[in-house]
């Protein structure tokens, strides 16, 4: 794109994730707040659940569990939401002179807003009363962007190729449904049998999460750069993916709208 079209693109970016923001929570009893409640009470129900009555015991298991829960919660919620956005946007695509890149990234920006936020406000405190080390704090920038970008690139994917075939969104919560238990967020690597801890090598959405337990709950310089190292391979790889197929797959998109 010429310098222009990135200008008016990113204007175009900018307003409608301020409209999507000032309009999630219009009318709503609650408002802003349910950006905290909500991974609260998630976090309320599945701390009770898994060290109450599964009796699963990590040291701080408050805080280990924060550090995978706002990062899936995120994830997911945000593959859910921008799957099927172009697909149901095909009148306003169709209507408006309009990068289909404005939805995608409106509504990630807009979940990332969140996510932070509940972030700063739930996480940050909880490690601060736990005495977390200070010296992980300092990596955050680093893994929230691999985060972002990752889920940017995923989600792209997700919502052409759900122009093209429309059980993407159907498949993509099943294997969500799936994956949340197969993924190490309420229960430590060490729980999983060694014969089968290369499969959580292989979950990509591990490899966003795991970082963030290595900076906040339990520093590991060693280990953290591991982490980084795998994220940010899994980054470079989905978003080489998602661009290489949007290429082979734009001219068709609008006749598939």
């Amino acid at each position: 794109m010429h310098s222009i079209e990135i200008k008016h693109t990113t204007r175009q970016i900018i307003a409608l994730t301020k409209s999507n923001m000032m309009s999630r929570y219009r009318k709503t009893i609650a408002g802003f707040l349910w950006v905290v409640l909500n991974p609260i009470i998630m976090y309320a129900v599945q701390s009770f659940v898994f060290r109450k009555l599964l009796k699963i015991e990590v040291p701080n298991y408050s805080l280990f569990l924060l550090c995978g829960l706002l990062p899936w919660i995120f994830i997911t919620m945000t593959m859910d939401m921008v799957t099927p956005i172009l697909d149901l946007s095909s009148d306003l695509l169709k209507s408006f002179k309009m990068n289909p890149v404005v939805l995608v990234l409106s509504q990630i920006l807009d979940n990332f807003f969140n996510f932070l936020f509940a972030f700063f406000i739930v996480l940050i405190p909880t490690w601060i009363i736990m005495g977390g080390e200070w010296k992980g704090v300092f990596f955050l920038p680093l893994i929230l962007f691999s985060l972002v970008v990752t889920t940017a690139a995923v989600c792209w994917l997700l919502a052409t190729l759900q122009v093209f075939y429309k059980d993407v969104k159907f498949v993509v919560s099943f294997l969500l449904s799936i994956l949340f238990f197969l993924t190490p967020i309420f229960y430590p690597v060490d729980y999983v049998p060694e014969n089968y801890r290369f499969l959580v090598s292989l979950n990509p959405i591990y490899a966003l999460i795991e970082p963030f337990r290595f900076s906040i709950y339990d520093f590991n310089l060693s280990l953290l750069l591991k982490g980084l190292a795998k994220s940010y391979f899994v980054m470079i790889t989905t978003t080489i993916i998602s661009y290489f197929y949007w290429r082979k797959k734009k001219n068709e998109f609008y006749l598939s709208l």
